[in-house]
């Protein structure tokens, strides 16, 4: 053979498509440069959105952070729904910050910030909305705003699209003003309708942007920046127990994500009036929805998603009306259908571990208990209905029913808080340490520690934020002190002294975060990407007075957002205030009758009566036999991996399988243990990268009967774009496919120059430094001029890595196609 040196490729006009970015081959390619490259397409199981051009108005909504942490969001899958399903003239997209690498790419191949749904610009939509939870996603909104071509200063962008906000973090909306367009305060169910339907009569009329936000002043729970301060009633959304209201058919993501399970907001609001949480007072009055219909909300969104996990969302979900009564039914669905239930905000007063044991029957985890605070009379101060003996007695409870995990959550820097109540904490962790070694088994000990920060809208909202020197010396100290069994975890002051400025800023700290964001800093709640050093240079560059946003607030002085009315009244907030510096507690007004916090109507105070907290925390999930998954049959699945869909990894389409076939009642066969899974294989897994034209699964079944023909063809709609089943074999019980695998064939196209050249060797490296005797694992090839077919041998069920054949040819992943052919040839 003649060496070859090095091919050069013509080069290719490639273009790329504004509706369709990746549809262009090459590009396409190029991004496995990226981390996560899966994150940034359309791959979600159950994408059913409207097309932009089948609906008049067109909105985007955004979780201005990576698409791990925004698609988990329940409030954006809530307003999602609302949108593309209960109406019929909007549509809702979404789109997240990429990545810095990702963010890069888009640069340098001119593809402006664009939604996942269909791959569009985001300046092409009517509206765009920003949902914001963390004050740590500021600058990622800049960010966003500079990567769809948008100016950041409101005042400087003219026409569509409107850019407004929602979120918890908008109860004090004036840092952001400079930015947004339009402010959405309180529940967003019917304000986004409202904004929608009066951006369909804009458009139609052809008004302006000027004319859209004239309007929209109108509309409850909305802000206009432009018009200055005037009272603004939060929105109340007052059909909670609507079913039509809330999603059971959402996209699935197959990629890793936070929260990444299916999430039912049992209720909404809480009247427990813990002092430090903003949410406890924002979210009021207190709404929820009747177990029967929870129920109905968790079994639906199972039957269209497949999920292996079920939380029920609320802010202390023990406090429901009927929670004796719903868990032993939702239970009893999470048994038959293999759902792990979690419960993530139990209170720990009155808590009993048997009801625990009883409702981790699918799958045992860790358990977390949130004390917040060491000592008794801090807890009194705060308003955490908790003392020592509660908590002690619920992990006595635990340990003694096998438990082993234990993750507790603290507060420090409260105030009012002395050295004594740190001793406390300490105390507290060694007196939990000294009960785990009563029972058998290792016992895995955490405590997640985070330092307080003043919220608006809260009695502690005129508090002043703890120093750094003082921190530092806590932390310090429980370090020292703390049994060595704990795993101790510290929030970065850093991170949360910015969270303190940014929410109680007013109009100064705007210039605050456009400095930030101008030195680079974005991403800062992700250690990794964490940027002080530009946060640093940003506060001396914006001359914020920190003293005067970060310390104590007068309590006559006007404050930042005053102006936001129907949330609870100052007066009431000055009363907890002084309650908290007399250790006074204020009882649940379902306990003892209204506090006069000024959220509700009398219509909703009536109507608490209706949902009285439990006196006790009871009830009996029946005891169920251990489930049993004989093997009762096996199967292959053929199933191709193209386009789009190359980008999955292996851990991907296990959880994209397993939740398809748990859609359409494939009747899995399950391990055993505290961690049941699904017996499924993948057979020579594929690079993330590579395409598949016939990949094969082999999946275990604990019932014989199952039509896989049909299975076959409605799962068509439900996996995403590129991935799909093409026919299945049936297996003898013990068989395997890979017996009968001897060889394995790659097409590869290069977009590059490359050589050949390795194919006239014996012996080579690897990309890792290890030698390969190639003849033994290269059966043969052919090159036409344009695509150079390698076939490779099959050993013991392992093949060569095709990386290492574009290691050797000069290339990788991202300057070449790579398909594999079918792994069954000729069958």
């Amino acid at each position: 053979m003649k060496r070859t040196s090095l091919i050069t490729i013509p080069t290719l006009t490639t273009g790329t498509s504004l509706t369709a970015i990746f549809k262009d081959k090459e590009l396409l390619c190029r991004l496995y440069s990226v981390k996560k490259p899966a994150s940034y397409l359309p791959l979600e199981l159950n994408l059913r959105a409207p097309r932009f051009s089948e609906r008049e108005v067109r909105i985007v909504l955004t979780y201005p952070d990576l698409y791990e942490v925004g698609s988990s969001h329940i409030g954006g899958k809530i307003l999602y729904h609302v949108i593309n399903n209960l109406t019929d003239f909007a549509l809702m997209h979404r789109a997240y910050l990429p990545r810095p690498d990702m963010q890069s790419f888009m640069k340098r191949e001119g593809i402006p910030l664009y939604t996942i749904e269909e791959q569009r610009p985001v300046k092409d939509y009517d509206l765009w909305g920003l949902s914001f939870s963390s004050e740590l996603t500021y600058t990622n909104a800049l960010k966003a705003l500079e990567l769809a071509g948008l100016r950041i200063k409101r005042e400087e962008r003219e026409g569509f699209p409107i850019v407004f906000a929602g979120g918890p973090c908008v109860y004090n909306p004036v840092p952001l003003s400079p930015f947004i367009d339009l402010f959405a305060i309180g529940d967003g169910e019917e304000v986004i309708v409202q904004l929608a339907e009066l951006m369909r009569r804009i458009k139609r009329e052809g008004g302006s942007k000027e004319d859209f936000l004239l309007e929209a002043r109108k509309i409850t729970g909305v802000w206009i920046p432009a018009f200055g301060k005037y009272p603004v009633k939060k929105a109340v959304f007052t059909g909670i127990g609507l079913k039509d209201y809330y999603p059971t058919s959402p996209p699935v993501p197959v990629v890793e994500t936070a929260q990444d399970r299916i999430a039912v907001e049992a209720a909404r609001g809480c009247l427990r009036g813990c002092r430090f949480c903003q949410a406890g007072y924002i979210y009021r009055p207190y709404r929820e929805r009747d177990e029967k219909l929870v129920e109905k909300l968790v079994e639906e969104t199972f039957k269209n998603t497949g999920y292996e996990e079920a939380s029920l969302s609320a802010l202390s979900i023990s406090d429901h009306s009927r929670f004796n009564v719903l868990v032993p039914e939702i239970m009893g669905l999470c048994y038959s259908e293999m759902i792990s239930l979690s419960l993530p905000s139990m209170r720990v007063k009155g808590f009993n571990p048997e009801l625990a044991s009883q409702i981790m029957q699918v799958k045992k985890t860790g358990f977390t208990l949130a004390p917040e605070a060491g000592s008794d009379r801090l807890r009194r101060i705060i308003n955490k209905d908790l003392t020592n003996e509660d908590l002690f007695k619920a992990v006595e409870g635990l340990f003694e029913r096998g438990w082993n995990r234990l993750k507790l959550y603290f507060m420090i820097g409260l105030p009012f808080e002395l050295q004594e109540d740190i001793d406390a904490l300490v105390d507290m962790l060694w007196t939990v340490h000294k009960i785990g070694r009563k029972y058998k088994g290792r016992k895995h000990l955490a405590a997640g520690i985070s330092i307080f920060v003043p919220k608006p809208f809260t009695p502690f909202q005129w508090e002043a934020f703890a120093k750094e020197d003082e921190v530092k010396e806590k932390v310090s100290y429980i370090k020292r002190r703390a049994p060595k069994a704990f795993v101790l975890r510290f929030h970065d002051y850093r991170q949360s002294f910015i969270e303190a400025i940014l929410t109680r800023g007013d109009e100064s700290v705007a210039d605050l975060i456009e400095a930030a964001y101008m030195e680079g800093c974005q991403l800062d709640g992700w250690d990794e990407y964490f940027n002080w050093e530009g946060w640093l240079r940003a506060f001396e560059k914006s001359g914020v007075d920190i003293e005067n946003v970060s310390g104590r607030k007068e309590l006559d002085e006007e404050l930042p957002w005053d102006f936001i009315e129907g949330v609870v009244t100052k007066k009431f907030l000055l009363r907890e205030l002084e309650k908290a510096r007399r250790e006074a507690w204020t009882p649940d007004c379902r306990i003892v009758g209204c506090h006069a916090c000024g959220s509700c109507t009398p219509q909703q105070i009536r109507e608490l009566k209706e949902h009285p907290i439990p006196e006790k925390i009871e009830f009996k999930v029946p005891p169920r036999p251990k489930r049993e998954f004989p093997l009762k049959r096996k199967v292959a699945l053929i199933f191709e991996k193209r386009g789009y869909a190359k980008y999955l990894s292996l851990l991907d389409l296990n959880r994209a399988f397993t939740r398809t076939f748990r859609r359409f009642g494939v009747p899995l066969r399950y391990s055993q243990g505290f961690n049941p899974h699904p017996k499924i294989n993948v057979l020579l897994g594929l690079p993330v990268g590579v395409e598949g034209l016939g990949e094969i699964v082999e999946v275990e079944l604990s019932e014989k009967e199952f039509d896989f023909e049909r299975f076959i063809e409605e799962s068509k709609s439900f996996l995403p774009e590129g991935l799909r089943f093409k026919r299945y074999y049936e297996l003898g019980l013990k068989e395997t496919l890979l017996s009968k695998i001897e060889e394995v064939t790659y097409r590869i196209r290069p977009f590059e120059e490359f050589s050949l050249d390795f194919l006239e060797e014996k012996v080579l490296e690897n990309r890792k430094g290890k030698e390969v005797l190639l003849e033994e694992w290269i059966k043969g090839w052919e090159f036409d001029g344009e695509v150079l077919r390698v076939v490779l041998n099959v050993k013991g069920g392992n093949i060569l890595n095709i990386q290492d054949i574009l290691f050797w040819m000069g290339l990788d992943l991202g300057t070449a196609e790579v398909i594999r052919e079918e792994l069954l040839q000729g069958e």
